[in-house]
């Protein structure tokens, strides 16, 4: 009888050349792209070279090295490659890079953003047909308004210009970031006093709202929802809790696959809608144009924690779908395996199919 390790080694590889940009890598975990590489590898698509795709090598964007020196790597002019991905664009700020950060304070950008010389040369791929996949904070701050608006229209959205996250514990000094906790303070004239579960929002200019489990929340989670078109789509039925950073917008000309859904008492609804910020808003979206294709994460679905070292297992993203946790503290693992691995498996075939069509 195979084994997964034996199927795994004999199963056909596949060439699929992914320029991947990641501007948000203070340290060499490089969480927000690494559990695409392991996608990947363990689908056995390999680049043009027949190399299996590892980091630092195999990304653009900021590249840690050691005693707190960096460099930045340029994406090609032209991207020569068959899927762009745009992992993470908010950038290094000096107390993640030169020293730990636990309590979230604000410091200086040291790069960081989407610029407009990146963009230059995603639109011209984009234009040669190239598919492009961006993330949660690929146009926001510290993103320019010029280079913003370019993104838009490449992926059919519009930004309301507000962020959001599930915290398992509101308290201050445990989950939530400092600069939060100030802007609140100064913005309502009282101390932040908030406790258990909940969900921030911050906009663009600072505001601040908060809704807490039990008051503003019937339930307390964010979770997302697959439209008929997104299910028939990816094959994902089941909702799903998430439990990270996610950006409020609007579909303009882009198909909505997923929708995020927060459920609200009265008290939420109302103070939602004193900043007119919906319940439910768009987490999936699929632009088409230029005879190719555009996704859309509204939230920070790739960024994981741990991933496994081992990925040379077939079947082994199914097992973790089946037994992964969609509420672990903290964490987004079973958020990774349940929705954005089998969506990610959807995407990379599409993107396959496409590069190697007549």
């Amino acid at each position: 009888m195979s084994t997964p390790f034996v199927i795994w080694q004999f199963s056909d590889t596949r060439e699929l050349d992914v320029a991947v940009l990641d501007n948000t890598v203070p340290d060499t975990s490089y969480r927000e792209h690494k559990g695409l590489f392991w996608m990947l590898n363990n689908q056995r698509y390999v680049e043009s070279d027949g190399s299996r795709y590892a980091s630092p090598e195999d990304y653009y964007g900021f590249i840690p090295l050691e005693d707190f020196q960096y460099e930045i790597r340029e994406l090609p002019d032209p991207i020569d490659a068959d899927l762009v991905y745009i992992a993470d664009s908010y950038g290094v700020y000096e107390r993640e890079f030169y020293g730990e950060n636990p309590e979230g304070a604000r410091s200086e950008l040291i790069y960081g953003g989407m610029a407009s010389a990146e963009l230059d040369k995603i639109e011209e791929a984009y234009s040669a047909s190239t598919p492009v996949v961006a993330e949660f904070n690929s146009f926001g701050s510290p993103t320019t308004s010029p280079v913003r608006e370019r993104m838009y229209d490449l992926l059919g959205v519009r930004w309301t210009g507000w962020v959001g996250r599930y915290f398992f514990d509101l308290t201050e000094g445990v989950e939530v970031p400092q600069w939060a906790v100030e802007n609140y303070e100064r913005q309502y004239g009282v101390e932040w006093t908030f406790k258990g579960p909940g969900v921030l929002f911050a906009d663009e200019t600072d505001r601040i709202v908060v809704l807490v489990e039990g008051t503003d929340l019937a339930e307390g989670v964010c979770e997302i929802v697959f439209t008929e078109a997104g299910q028939e789509r990816f094959g994902i039925t089941d909702t799903v809790r998430y439990n990270y950073w996610f950006d409020i917008l609007e579909s303009v000309d882009a198909s909505q696959l997923a929708r995020f859904s927060l459920s609200l008492t009265d008290v939420g609804i109302t103070k939602l809608s004193e900043f007119n910020i919906p319940a439910e808003f768009p987490a999936v979206v699929r632009h088409e144009g230029n005879g190719t294709f555009t996704y859309y994460f509204a939230g920070d679905f790739v960024d994981i924690d741990t991933i496994p070292r081992l990925y040379r297992v077939y079947g082994y993203d199914t097992f973790k779908e089946w037994t992964s946790r969609d509420t672990g503290i903290n964490e987004n693992e079973g958020f990774f395996w349940k929705v954005y691995v089998p969506m990610m498996k959807t995407i990379l075939a599409e993107a396959y199919d496409h590069a190697h069509s007549p």
